[in-house]
């Protein structure tokens, strides 16, 4: 098996704890692309906005010097946040991220997206950034739990218990048939004793290794049976029949599940070799894309 060829390469094959969702209340993604992504940045700080039910909502927020923008803090369950993504390399003022969130429910939320790091309570106040989004249907529009997502490439093949843990370089590749890639979903299992989350991060990366895209969030224990990492600005566009790779990090609580064989457009590696050594595998995941 898998595990014989690393002491640090953690493969379960009979021990695992089921998360704490159950299939039937997975909502499967609308398809529908109507709604556009509300795109905000520190212009909006103090604003009271409106957003669509489904609505896909980004703030886009850089620092300079050591101060950082925090864990975002949302006021009710009408917003939630989805995804972080690192936009571009840092510059040398530092990092810039978008943080990625969905309106899932009507009534009022304000989002509260600290700064941390800073020794001067004037600065603390004035960057600190909040704003106030009213999430209301669409009128004539059925409501819509996520924008711009059709189902593009997916691993179906039944799960039979394998997994392995994301310290070490564990990619997926696949090939996308639609020329945008606007998320992508893993399926985890609770691998091994420890927190209650963990904070999980995302590559994607063309053929040539080149990192097109890095996203991240904090997945619970007892939400971690699919796990949807959104890519900002509806999207990423990609080139239909060429190869991509999803590469998923962490630390020991969780393990990604995998099959022999199963998706047959793209194949499981294991720090740039085949995850088994003597048969074809594949990590159990989803995109979604859009047109």
């Amino acid at each position: 098996m898998a595990n014989a060829r690393s002491a640090v390469f953690l493969v379960g094959l009979a021990f695992w704890i089921s998360c704490n969702s159950a299939d039937a209340q997975q909502v499967m993604p609308s398809t529908s692309t109507k709604q556009k992504v509300l795109s905000l940045n520190f212009a909006n700080n103090g604003q009271h906005l409106t957003a669509t039910l489904g609505q896909q909502v980004e703030i886009t927020l850089g620092t300079i010097g050591p101060m950082q923008y925090g864990t975002p803090q949302v006021s009710s369950p009408a917003i939630r946040l989805k995804s972080v993504e690192l936009a571009g390399p840092p510059n040398p003022g530092g990092p810039t991220f978008v943080y990625i969130f969905e309106a899932v429910a009507g009534g009022q939320a304000q989002i509260k997206i600290p700064i941390v790091n800073s020794d001067n309570p004037d600065d603390t106040n004035r960057l600190t950034f909040t704003v106030g989004i009213q999430v209301r249907s669409a009128a004539g529009d059925r409501p819509a739990r996520r924008a711009f997502m059709t189902p593009d490439q997916a691993n179906t093949v039944p799960w039979k218990n394998a997994w392995t843990n994301l310290l070490n370089d564990v990619r997926q590749t696949f090939t996308p048939s639609l020329p945008k890639l606007t998320s992508v979903e893993v399926e985890l299992v609770v691998a091994n004793p420890g927190p209650s989350d963990d904070e999980l991060t995302m590559h994607l990366a063309d053929a040539d290794g080149e990192v097109l895209a890095t996203v991240s969030q904090t997945v619970p224990v007892a939400d971690c049976h699919h796990v949807l990492f959104v890519f900002s600005n509806g999207g990423l566009q990609v080139s239909p029949g060429q190869v991509y790779s999803i590469r998923l990090s962490g630390g020991s609580l969780f393990g990604w599940k995998y099959v022999v064989g199963g998706y047959s457009n793209g194949d499981a590696s294991f720090n740039g070799r085949p995850l088994l050594p003597d048969a074809r595998s594949t990590f159990l995941f989803r995109t979604f894309g859009a047109s």
